[in-house]
């Protein structure tokens, strides 16, 4: 999401540069061409009033026709050598720059998603890791929940059926003792409702 949108952006930003640098170049070449054409019009005003002295001519003589053009090819040629080509020179290296620098932003922007998802996978990875010792730990848990509640629940058997023995021990005492407590009453009232011993 993030790394589109400034893709998107650094694209924005070099079509912004691209056309700027097309509308620089377009002004500069009027601004030669008006350059140009203002000299030749200045050349012509000067060769003019030598002419209109005679005569008016609308053809000029061929000497002069031929001047002129010789000094306008002499001038288009010094001003691409003087202005043009330092300027479409500086303009190509300053684009060249700025798509060098939008590619390194692009591999740049590439290696951070990269390492997103590098990151994001580990994070996953060390959650599902976590999650199973969890269940692990939580699995031995109850297994040792489970055998400590058998252990328990066996002495508890163990204790109750001592108890129980116990008590079958104690009433079988008792039992006993009450027969002969029992016998001795029995005999004491007879003795007493007889009046002799038996």
């Amino acid at each position: 999401g993030a790394g589109a949108g400034e893709t998107m952006q650094g694209q924005w930003q070099q079509r912004r540069i691209e056309q700027a640098s097309r509308w620089v170049r377009l002004g500069l070449v009027s601004r030669v061409l008006a350059a140009t054409g203002h000299g030749l019009l200045l050349s012509l005003a000067i060769v003019a009033p030598a002419q209109a002295s005679a005569a008016l001519e609308l053809i000029p003589n061929p000497p002069t026709l031929i001047g002129l053009i010789l000094f306008f090819i002499g001038l288009v040629v010094v001003t691409n050598a003087l202005i043009f080509k330092p300027i479409f020179k500086a303009l190509d290296e300053r684009s060249s720059r700025v798509e060098g620098a939008r590619q390194r932003a692009e591999e740049a922007d590439l290696e951070s998603d990269a390492l997103l998802q590098r990151y994001e996978a580990a994070i996953h990875e060390a959650r599902n890791e976590a999650e199973t010792k969890r269940k692990n730990k939580l699995g031995h848990a109850r297994e040792e929940q489970l055998g400590m509640a058998e252990v328990a629940r066996g002495q508890a058997e163990a204790q109750v059926e001592a108890a129980r023995e116990t008590l079958a021990a104690a009433l079988a005492t008792a039992r006993e003792g009450l027969k002969a407590t029992s016998r001795e009453i029995a005999q004491a009232v007879a003795t007493r409702v007889i009046g002799r011993d038996l």
